[in-house]
């Protein structure tokens, strides 16, 4: 039963996954991900 219940919530998390890289959202997400990255890169340089 808890196999199957942990397949489900598997397929559903693929399908929300796969309509947000369609959608480009994912795409964003990185593109803000890695300017926050590099912000704090640039911090921690500054400091030191």
């Amino acid at each position: 039963m808890k196999s199957s219940i942990a397949l489900i919530m598997a397929g559903v998390g693929g399908t929300l996954l796969y309509q947000q890289v369609k959608n480009g959202n994912v795409q964003k997400m990185m593109k803000k991900m890695m300017k926050a990255e590099k912000k704090a890169i640039d911090n921690l340089e500054d400091m030191i």
